[in-house]
């Protein structure tokens, strides 16, 4: 904002912002209270001020709306793209809530769409005559890429079949992970035959596929699509769990390996060395 017209910096919207939320923000009239609070040479007074008045969440929620904006301003600058301001805001509340569940060692099952089943720290072998199916995904923001992984195994521990895929294109870390499921969900209801567990390291999308609220962003779309292969395969008990990092190393491994490898497979024994040694590592739990 230019604090010495009260009005807003035009060029610094147009730089932080995607053309719909421009038009927005500069349709807001501002006085001078506003102006002298929010102009960016005080943020730091502003942000002192706005502190003292809010609670522990409602401080957290805005640092962390803060970084995202932050964040989206810098690929709009360096990167040529944004998200709508709404977006963002989500983004920022989904990260906050993935990473103080990835640090509560105890972790509740009191937080929000959780069973007794969510929370494995190390990877277990599924039940005899089940398939267990763990998914991953990557972000590459330096090539505009991200991949997303799935492994599935037997009650033995053997591999059944692992994949990898990359595509071109930017987009936040919850979309890729909720492909990877959808991904996942397909293989299963077209490939398997067995009752079948998918996991995720993936709280949020998770959650969200677990809620009933209605999503229209495109993110949404595809939690609406996992939410109907889990019901088409309801029958068939394919069940879907939160998992912890520490749970899901393989596939980690995989989607992070090589961003240039695309639609790989692997079956059986058919697996090069580094991937072979992940998966041992698994069965010494």
């Amino acid at each position: 904002m230019n604090s010495k017209s009260n009005s807003w910096d035009t060029n610094l919207v147009r730089d932080i912002f995607v053309e719909r939320d421009v038009n927005l923000i500069l349709s807001i009239p501002l006085n001078n209270a506003v102006a002298d609070t929010c102009t960016y040479n005080c943020f730091k007074q502003w942000f002192a001020n706005t502190v003292q008045s809010l609670e522990k969440k409602a401080i957290e929620e805005m640092v962390m709306v803060c970084w995202a904006i932050w964040k989206n301003m810098n690929a709009i600058v360096w990167k040529q793209y944004g998200s709508e301001f709404s977006e963002v805001c989500k983004s920022a509340k989904l990260y906050l809530n993935q990473w103080k569940t990835a640090q509560d060692k105890s972790f509740s099952n009191s937080l929000g769409f959780m069973t007794q089943e969510d929370g494995l720290e190390q990877w277990v072998r599924p039940r005899d005559g089940m398939i267990k199916i763990n998914v991953d995904a990557a972000i590459f923001e330096d090539t505009s890429k991200y991949c997303y992984s799935m492994i599935a195994r037997d009650g033995a521990g053997e591999l059944v079949a692992a994949t990898t895929k990359c595509r071109s294109g930017t987009i936040v870390s919850e979309m890729a992970e909720a492909i990877g499921i959808k991904e996942a969900l397909s293989w299963i209801k077209n490939e398997v035959t067995q009752p079948a567990i998918v996991e995720s390291d993936c709280l949020s999308v998770i959650q969200a596929i677990r809620c009933s609220t209605v999503n229209l962003s495109y993110l949404g779309r595809i939690i609406d699509e996992c939410k109907a292969l889990l019901s088409d395969l309801k029958n068939r008990h394919v069940v879907l769990n939160f998992v912890k990092r520490s749970a899901n190393n393989v596939t980690h491994f995989l989607a992070r390996h090589n961003s240039s490898i695309a639609d790989r497979q692997w079956y059986g024994g058919n697996v090069f060395p580094e991937l072979y040694q992940v998966i041992c590592n698994d069965l010494k739990f």
